[in-house]
């Protein structure tokens, strides 16, 4: 009963979790990753079948028979009826080779679920973090539409005394209007963000419990000597072995698989008897030759692909963590030095309101403080999607 009820209080209240319990959340059921494990699962057998050998050939035959007596079985001695099997057998090292090639291409796969596993959590993080952000935007913007409300009747007060008044009143009506405007966008887009969230973590959300905060990122170093961990790098690695594993079938292929053939002949009033065949196709017109050096070409693309990536990937690890840096010091200008000293504006033109003095100087301090405290937000989410991009970029979920 007790369970009953914690199910249902948790069913009327919605999901709260945060971001690395939504990230575990998915991990478990998502279908995109289902999808690749049920892939990766027919692996097995697959691995499997590369150690069996070729279906035989069966064959029966019937031999000579005349056309003016069909049936006849017991014309002469070269009449027979004949069951064959044919078995084909893989040359030495054969087997290995595509049981090697087979455990390749599953690496692959088990890269391509870990890459999807990473990109999953990025999308995550970034619309968490989004959502996050919208929220602060949303909470920012319901303050400063209470102050427009309270400015529009300190200036109405004022009307019958100032002449500027009118005007005033009228330019805060207009802040409190964009204000409203920024309010619908906000709830509009927060909607949509929950709606992926939703999606992304197969469940319900209600709301993020992760506050927006900003740690002191890692060195660049640190995310450097991570880029090996990449699940496109190591995937790209694995396609490599790919490539040398085909090379190596190839290879052997120069050497034809020999086959053994054997029948069984019955014959009407005669004796039985039995062939053995033991045969070969001949590699004459160089087909393998061409096919081993067209899998070592396939081996160097591989190679190259895997270098270019690697190199690509600190091109953008650097970057990214340009942005980090220059995000954070952007947001310690605003906190730090901005808002500080626009506060201290603001507090001083309020005081010279209370002594008659310019309302509209107030209006325009309190829409641009208003524009720099949702920036402040705003780099603070920004930091935080570019610091998972980074985390993505190394493999961590």
């Amino acid at each position: 009963m007790r369970i009953l009820f914690f199910i249902t209080i948790t069913i009327v209240l919605g999901h709260t979790a945060n971001i690395n319990g939504l990230i575990n959340m998915t991990m478990k059921k998502h279908p995109s990753l289902q999808a690749i494990r049920h892939r990766l699962s027919s692996m097995d057998e697959q691995i499997s079948l590369s150690q069996k050998f070729s279906n035989p050939d069966i064959s029966f035959t019937i031999s000579d028979m005349p056309f003016n007596d069909f049936t006849n079985r017991k014309l002469e001695p070269m009449q027979y009826q004949s069951l064959n099997i044919k078995q084909k057998l893989p040359w030495f090292g054969k087997l290995d080779a595509r049981k090697t090639f087979t455990q390749a291409k599953k690496n692959v796969i088990l890269d391509s679920l870990d890459a999807a596993k990473v990109k999953l959590a990025l999308e995550i993080r970034i619309t968490a973090y989004t959502i996050k952000e919208l929220e602060a935007r949303i909470n920012i913007v319901h303050k400063y539409m209470g102050v427009a409300k309270q400015n529009i009747k300190l200036y109405t007060s004022y009307a019958s005394t100032d002449s500027m008044s009118h005007t005033n009143s009228m330019n805060a009506s207009l802040l409190l209007t964009k204000v409203k405007i920024k309010v619908a966008k906000y709830k509009s887009i927060l909607k949509s963000q929950k709606a992926k969230l939703d999606y992304l973590v197969q469940n319900r959300v209600d709301s993020v419990s992760d506050i927006l905060t900003m740690k002191k990122p890692k060195s660049l170093h640190y995310y450097l000597t991570k880029i090996k961990n990449n699940p496109i790098y190591k995937m790209s690695i694995s396609k490599k072995g790919v490539a040398v594993a085909n090379k190596e079938i190839q290879s052997l292929n120069v050497k034809p698989d020999p086959y053994i053939k054997v029948g069984y002949f019955n014959r009407s009033n005669y004796n039985d008897y039995s062939n053995i065949t033991i045969g070969a196709s001949m590699p004459l017109y160089g087909r393998e030759k061409l096919k081993t050096q067209s899998a070592q070409k396939e081996v160097l693309e591989a190679s190259s692909v895997s270098l270019d990536i690697k190199s690509s990937l600190k091109s953008e690890v650097k970057s990214m963590y340009a942005r980090l840096v220059e995000a954070r010091t952007i947001y310690n200008i605003l906190n730090n030095e901005t808002l500080p000293q626009l506060e201290h504006m603001f507090e001083l033109t309020q005081a010279s309101i209370q002594e008659g003095g310019d309302l509209f100087a107030y209006t325009n301090l309190l829409e641009q403080k208003l524009d720099l405290e949702e920036e402040s937000v705003s780099i603070k989410a920004e930091y935080l999607r570019t610091q998972a991009k980074l985390k993505s970029l190394i493999g961590e979920l």
